[in-house]
């Protein structure tokens, strides 16, 4: 190898080994940046106010972007909250025109109501005032953790609504039953074999008893309930609650068509005995009236 060569060869190590490392490194800093500026490409100094308001430019967008993510999920929120809101207030009225439960009873439903109201319209202006995006995140899903409207006030509240129809009609079918009860007496008085008749009394009598003790626990058992909070063992606890009280109210409706029957039975029967047929008329008159209602 030649004293050329070999000269050669050693600047070739140098410059490809760690000596001028730092030197190059060092060339890298303050490097310009090219960028397009009105279709003209424009070099941008390290340092200079052009590659300020770059850097501001970018963090602008970056935040307007954020903005916009913001103003979305907010508007969904709020939408959701509206939506329950809406339901809550239609409910309020429907217990307002509750007939046959307690007073304390519709104060109560109305109360809890109300309380749902509030929270979430309290929930509703922290919503629009948040500013951080996993603060926001916490709030919307605490519109369906902590406020299980559609979940459970509302199916809880249509349940009480359903007891208190079957109370209703029980008490009119009472009063019905109080009346047919008075033509079988005077049938029998007259002489007439009422004995049937007698029996289905008695069974329309056992079937109101039975309709009235459930819908009525129903109505205990949807009044206890408390929304869950994301607490996943109350969760399932309200839903069997509401589970159960579902079947007493449908009980009870069986009860009641059960009961109608019985009604037609000894009005029907009362038509076929002499002494008691104008009477039977007005009875069945009143009896459809009854069943019409249901």
């Amino acid at each position: 190898m030649t004293k050329g060569m070999i000269t050669r060869h050693l600047i070739a190590l140098l410059l490809g080994g760690s000596l001028f490392a730092p030197v190059f490194a060092m060339a890298q800093v303050g490097v310009p940046v090219k960028t397009q500026v009105n279709g003209t490409t424009q070099v941008i100094a390290p340092g200079s106010a052009a590659a300020v308001g770059t850097s501001a430019t970018a963090g602008a967008h970056v935040n307007s972007k954020l903005e916009a993510k913001l103003t979305v999920a907010k508007t969904k929120g709020d939408q959701e909250i509206d939506r329950r809101i809406q339901a809550l207030n239609d409910l309020n009225a429907r217990v307002d025109a509750m007939q046959r439960v307690t007073p304390s009873f519709k104060q109560n439903l109305s109360s809890n109501i109300q309380t749902q109201v509030t929270g979430l319209t309290q929930l509703k202006a922290k919503i629009d005032a948040d500013t951080d995006v996993a603060t926001l995140k916490t709030d919307i899903q605490s519109v369906t953790q902590s406020y299980r409207i559609f979940a459970l006030v509302l199916p809880m509240s249509r349940v009480a609504a359903a007891a208190d129809r079957e109370v209703t009609i029980i008490t009119m079918m009472n009063q019905l039953g109080a009346k047919l009860q008075a033509r079988i007496t005077a049938a029998q008085t007259a002489g007439a074999n009422t004995s049937a008749l007698l029996a289905t009394l008695t069974e329309l009598s056992a079937k109101l008893a039975d309709a009235s003790t459930q819908a009525q626990a129903a109505v205990s058992v949807s009044a206890a309930l408390t929304p869950d909070n994301g607490d996943k063992v109350k969760m399932t606890q309200n839903m069997t609650a509401l589970k159960t009280a579902r079947a007493d109210v449908e009980v009870a409706h069986r009860d009641l068509v059960a009961a109608r029957k019985a009604v037609q039975t000894i009005v029907a029967g009362l038509a076929k005995l002499p002494a008691a047929g104008a009477s039977a008329t007005t009875t069945t008159n009143a009896a459809a009236s009854t069943s019409a209602t249901h």
